[in-house]
């Protein structure tokens, strides 16, 4: 027989990652100035469209992605993670779910009194 039994595996334990690790390192400084940057991009793309800036920024996307590359970076080292329990897990899926309902409800509104209007 192999290890599967005789190991502590457990398909359903789920670790909840802890938070960044600190002193930030190198890596992490980096990934919050990317972040910084993209964000900063994204605000003067927007205040370009509004027109109180110049607009020099004809797309957000790429000022878009940088604060998720940046996230990234900044979680490269993490604490340990702690194991959730069953109750923790049913609370986080009921408000999932309870998004997901009315965010549906609200979508229908929108598409009833959309197709209402015309």
């Amino acid at each position: 027989m192999s290890g599967y039994r005789q190991t502590s595996y457990d398909p359903n334990a789920y670790e909840q990652p802890g938070r960044p690790l600190r002193p930030y390192n190198w890596v992490q400084w980096t990934g919050v100035a990317i972040a910084v940057i993209g964000a900063a991009g994204c605000i003067y793309y927007l205040l370009g469209k509004a027109g109180l800036v110049p607009r020099l920024l004809d797309d957000a996307m790429p000022w878009a992605v940088l604060p998720i590359i940046g996230a990234t970076l900044v979680n490269s080292r993490r604490e340990p993670g702690k194991p959730l329990s069953r109750e923790t897990m049913r609370k986080r899926l009921l408000i999932i779910l309870a998004a997901v309902v009315v965010a549906g409800i609200v979508a229908a509104i929108a598409i009833y009194l959309n197709s209402k209007g015309a």
